[in-house]
């Protein structure tokens, strides 16, 4: 299993010093109660306390492939670069990055799905030590996998065309697809947009194993499920993104929920 760089950014020392000492003691309850990660080396690799510290680390390495603790707020000045910001400077650095915001002030979530971050969890710090770290546990266990498959099989693209042309976008930046208001045509909304071509839902399902049917006309991108609201059957993707899912897949929401640990259930 490969090593994954670790790094941690937050401008209170004492709350980053601590973070980290939890990131390395819940790996090492991962390796010794999971068989599957008893070979886990990781450890936190830097301990960043502003924008400019992590950037500068991060550059001189060359990080790829890391999973990233942010804190939201970096300074308490207004005009200075947040964790939001290092997010995005970080995603076009190291593309497969996962990200996870550990910060108090949960008001700043929107922030993080209006500008698409696509982070894979996000931790309140006003959770007890012991709810903290098996939290950390679950999404290291989360990032980890992500990361040794995107390893492993490669970041794969999702075809389609229209008229003659292919276009391709990768896997991870594609949202969900549903049919069109067009006949004969699906709607497909990514990370950078939405587009129209040719098809239909039984077709696409059959072309992309990544994708999951959760309604007859509705297929969806697991991993970027931010919450699931299971009183009113919706998929939330972010702010701005949501779907219903139709009753009789119940089962297959409730399979999501247990294999993606990181997704919110309202």
């Amino acid at each position: 299993m490969a090593n994954y760089p670790i790094i941690v950014c937050d401008d209170d020392h004492d709350l980053a010093n601590q973070l980290a000492t939890n990131i390395n003691s819940s790996i090492q309850n991962l390796s010794d109660d999971n068989s599957s990660y008893s070979e886990l080396k990781e450890r936190v690799t830097f301990v960043a306390n502003d924008f400019a510290q992590a950037v500068g680390y991060i550059v001189a390495n060359d990080i790829k492939n890391g999973i990233y603790f942010l804190d939201i707020e970096l300074s308490q000045q207004s005009e200075a670069k947040n964790g939001v910001d290092l997010a995005e400077f970080i995603k076009k650095q190291d593309e497969n990055a996962q990200i996870i915001f550990v910060t108090a002030y949960e008001k700043y979530a929107p922030l993080t799905y209006r500008r698409r971050i696509g982070a894979i969890d996000y931790i309140s710090k006003n959770l007890s030590s012991d709810e903290i770290i098996q939290r950390l546990e679950e999404t290291l266990r989360g990032a980890i996998d992500n990361l040794t498959n995107m390893i492993k099989y490669g970041n794969r693209n999702f075809k389609y065309k229209i008229g003659r042309n292919v276009f391709k976008v990768s896997e991870n930046e594609v949202i969900y697809i549903e049919n069109s208001t067009m006949q004969h045509k699906v709607h497909m909304v990514t990370d950078h947009g939405d587009v129209e071509f040719k098809g239909n839902i039984s077709q696409v399902a059959k072309d992309a194993d990544f994708l999951v049917k959760v309604s007859q006309s509705t297929l969806i991108n697991p991993n970027n499920i931010q919450a699931i609201d299971t009183h009113n059957k919706l998929i939330i993707f972010d702010e701005n993104n949501a779907i219903t899912y139709s009753r009789s897949y119940r089962k297959v929401i409730k399979q999501l929920m247990t294999k993606f640990e990181a997704i919110d259930v309202i």
